[in-house]
């Protein structure tokens, strides 16, 4: 069959009101202090904080954690986008912007499933924080579930309680727990100065169309089904993503040995990290049916 021309392929567009956009990707001009591992500092977490008159005769805690830690330690995973073409494809196609491309379009989705569900950290053992570790989480209602209504309400309240300075926090939730919030009850609302959905309280709101949906590690009912969701909040939310790099020096070193044919892997990584403060980790179940 003769060649008869091709279009440009339209750039991956990443969901609207996804990670990145309440979370914008931080690239460190020194990728080399972070890309095998770093600590972040917080303090979000004084050990004691306290209300008291003049006299000193009365005071009100507001917050005691004498064994609040200072640091969290985190362990960057890579991303890679894989273009596999024959070499007899498509002629005068820089096939390395394009492997680029599609690794900038599927950042924010693979960043998505690595913090909801860890599955990276989980299996090496690292320190990195995610939504449904379960050291760090706190389960909301005795894990019973509530309407996506309720639930919002109740993190709402309990954010607000856990944090020692009172912080917004951020909310994650899936794609069809949102859908339920801003139809049907009008709690989700679009801050267009922002971009980002936010809650009538002014908390920001991520869809992750990389959100699973699962609950914390271990729990009976984890497990994301159409009806059964899990949402959580969280502190600030921090996005490392290092320089897209080819894998490949050349087409040559692309060419698919193993196959002994005319094809071509042509790879690109980059490092990633994203991870969040834990002085708010909550938890709540989701009927999405109530």
């Amino acid at each position: 069959m003769a060649f008869t021309g091709i279009f440009e392929a339209p750039k991956i567009v990443p969901s609207a009101f996804g990670l990145f956009v309440v979370a914008q990707p931080e690239n460190p001009q020194d990728e080399a202090k972070w890309v095998r591992g770093f600590s972040q500092d917080w303090e979000t977490r004084p050990n004691y904080g306290r209300n008291w008159d003049e006299t000193s005769n009365t005071s009100e805690v507001l917050f005691s954690d004498p064994g609040a830690p200072r640091y969290s330690e985190h362990k960057p995973f890579f991303i890679e986008a894989e273009d596999f073409a024959g070499t007899l494809g498509v002629l005068g196609l820089d096939r390395f912007a394009r492997v680029i491309r599609q690794l900038d379009g599927i950042s924010q989705h693979a960043c998505e499933v690595e913090f909801w569900d860890g599955a990276i950290a989980l299996g090496e053992g690292l320190p990195n924080p995610y939504l449904t570790r379960t050291d760090s989480v706190t389960i909301l209602n005795g894990g019973a579930a509530l309407s996506p209504r309720r639930a919002v309400a109740l993190l709402e309240h309990e954010i607000g309680q856990i944090s020692a300075g009172g912080e917004q926090g951020i909310i994650h939730m899936t794609r069809d727990t949102a859908t339920l919030l801003s139809s049907s009850s009008n709690m989700l609302f679009h801050d267009k100065d922002k971009e980002h959905l936010q809650t009538l309280g002014g908390t920001p709101v991520v869809v992750g169309s990389g959100y699973t949906g699962n609950g914390p590690v271990g729990d009976d009912n984890a497990e994301a089904t159409a009806d059964n969701k899990w949402i959580y909040a969280t502190g600030t939310v921090r996005v490392l993503l290092g320089d897209p790099e080819v894998v490949n020096d050349n087409l040559s070193q692309a060419y698919d040995v193993a196959g002994n044919a005319n094809d071509m892997r042509i790879k690109a990584t980059r490092a990633a990290s994203v991870y969040f403060d834990t002085s708010i980790h909550l938890a709540v179940r989701v009927d999405l049916t109530a």
